[in-house]
């Protein structure tokens, strides 16, 4: 999770997401409310009670209305991209980078509670209904085709298809 020091640090980020999400009402609300969320708890490991009835309500708007898992506590880098969200679960314990894309179907989480989620670096390419498992590091400019199940590191701009997911890049 970004660490807003500042409202204008949460404006700014806001801003990137607002960007990213041209065009999608939707998006935006769910990033507006993920947000502002983010900037009331302030301490993930220690959450400020005055946000929990923010947190409440953005959760039941996205998770139970929308169809949206994406949790206040989950660490998002600035710009991230949702293209019709729908059935999208992150784990709050993964790591996204700045400009990830993200769309419908697509499930990033770990094997088991004690274990490790996903991380994935900066401007990675996620596709529909692609499944992300385990302690794994998907690279800088990396792309993960549709349908891919992911449970192998990817490294920087390999593209992955496939299930398991394999290299498609010469």
């Amino acid at each position: 999770m970004v660490a807003f020091r500042s409202f204008r640090g949460m404006r700014e980020t806001l801003a990137a997401d607002l960007r990213a999400n041209r065009g999608d009402p939707k998006s935006r609300v769910v990033l507006i409310g993920f947000r502002i969320c983010q900037y009331l708890i302030r301490d993930r490991a220690h959450p400020r009670r005055r946000s929990y009835p923010a947190v409440a309500m953005y959760r039941f708007a996205t998770e139970f209305i929308l169809g949206i898992e994406l949790r206040p506590k989950t660490r998002v880098g600035p710009g991230l991209t949702i293209f019709h969200g729908t059935g999208l679960v992150v784990n709050d314990r993964a790591l996204i980078g700045t400009g990830v894309v993200l769309r419908n179907g697509v499930v990033i989480g770990h094997k088991r509670p004690e274990q490790h989620a996903p991380f994935l670096r900066d401007f990675v390419d996620i596709g529909t209904t692609a499944l992300i498992v385990g302690a794994v590091t998907i690279g800088r400019g990396a792309s993960v085709g549709a349908g891919a199940v992911v449970v192998r590191d990817v490294r920087e701009g390999d593209t992955v298809v496939g299930n398991p997911a394999r290299s498609v890049n010469p």
